[in-house]
């Protein structure tokens, strides 16, 4: 009866999880490095199967626009007809597969492997209630083109893909600083971040901050964040956050108003903004404090339009695996006239000022762009700035 149950679920996880995306930056392929991916659905006429990637968008297209006939393209001609065959026995209308995309939200293609004759990609999906699933799709070339198939739906060396985990339980209140990230600066960064080695750096380094607190479940019961493994704390289902380095020593995440963490006395500039913006006022307990990298933020948001609002999600999993989620607004903001790349300046690349910041004021990072401001001065006789 068990192993029933266990071959259920993984024919039901695999069959969920056979959904079809495309790249919303239009690639059809991700490099190894590029992974997860968050992915957007296509139309027929886009449709292509040079890649699985491809082949996988064909897929959920075809259940998203209703398409049937659509829905067998994607599959090799054995799976299809399998797909087929079985539907008839049992007297359940194919169509009925539409049904498995309802409360759809997110899919993202988190990992690809060669597998046998053919390639596995490893894909998530995120419902609307906060549900997660996890499996994998497989994939074979058939006259040329990649088609989902089948034919590795019982291998037992898949199932350790698989993974569920139940909608969001804990509702969270949070709170994120700076709330306008502007485009241009993002841009401006990702068009030279290669050429140079210190603009990469310093788009390493910027961040913003994330405050999490007022845990409830359903019952409007409080929840420590204590409780919460910082571990698994994901912004957008995508960024996980930026440690902070007090004295060598790594954090994922510091406890604001708790006996507990000596970190915050330490950081510079934390009780001046503290007691100015009021930050924990809406709060009850103790708060977590994150930051995550700015730029990389930026990329988890598709098709940033300037004056334009976003809803951040910032989710995770507290020690006895139950999920929290919370969001917060931010808008993304655009330089009004010409922006002059002028040195003596100093917002000269940070629009929004976070390099005046305190949480991007870490030591090493001080040191370290007072030394490239002092080279480019020396460098191209530009006049230095008073900071």
């Amino acid at each position: 009866m068990k192993t029933l149950e266990i071959m259920s679920m993984v024919g039901c996880a695999i069959f969920l999880l056979c959904l079809s995306v495309i790249f919303s930056n239009g690639d059809s392929h991700a490099g190894e490095d590029q992974y997860p991916i968050k992915v957007e659905i296509i139309d027929k006429g886009q449709a292509r199967y040079d890649t699985p990637e491809n082949a996988y968008a064909a897929m959920i297209s075809s259940l998203i626009k209703r398409d049937i006939e659509w829905y067998y393209e994607a599959f090799t001609k054995e799976s299809a007809a399998q797909n087929k065959r079985e539907y008839q026995e049992a007297g359940i209308d194919p169509r009925k597969k539409f049904d498995t995309v309802k409360g759809l939200k997110d899919v993202f293609i988190i990992d690809r492997m060669e597998y046998k004759s053919g390639v596995v990609l490893i894909v998530q999906t995120h419902e609307q209630d906060g549900t997660i699933m996890q499996g994998p799709s497989a994939f074979m070339k058939e006259g040329g083109k990649w088609k989902m198939t089948n034919k590795y739906a019982a291998d037992v060396e898949l199932h350790e893909y698989l993974d569920y985990k139940p909608g969001v339980m804990i509702s969270s209140t949070l709170k994120l600083r700076p709330t306008q990230w502007n485009l241009n600066w993002y841009n401006w960064i990702k068009q030279h971040q290669e050429e140079t080695e210190w603009i990469a750096h310093f788009a390493e380094k910027v961040s913003i901050l994330c405050l999490i607190g007022n845990l409830k479940d359903n019952q409007g019961n409080l929840q420590s964040v204590e409780e919460i493994t910082p571990e698994t704390i994901l912004l957008n289902d995508i960024l996980a956050p930026q440690p902070w380095v007090f004295n060598r020593e790594e954090k994922i995440a510091l406890i604001l108003k708790s006996k507990k963490d000596r970190y915050p006395k330490k950081i510079k500039g934390f009780k001046e903004w503290h007691h100015r913006k009021k930050s924990l006022k809406d709060y009850k307990g103790p708060v977590m404090l994150v930051k995550f990298n700015k730029f990389k933020a930026m990329e988890t948001i598709p098709a940033m339009i300037p004056r334009k609002e976003y809803e951040v999600i910032v989710s995770g999993e507290l020690k006895d695996g139950k999920r929290f989620k919370g969001s917060a607004k931010i808008e993304i903001t655009e330089w009004k006239g010409k922006h002059k790349w002028k040195w003596e300046h100093p917002d000269w690349l940070n629009a929004d000022k976070d390099i005046d910041n305190w949480w991007n004021k870490e030591k090493d990072f001080e040191r370290w762009w007072e030394k490239i401001r002092k080279k480019h001065k020396r460098e191209t006789g530009a006049k230095g700035y008073k900071r």
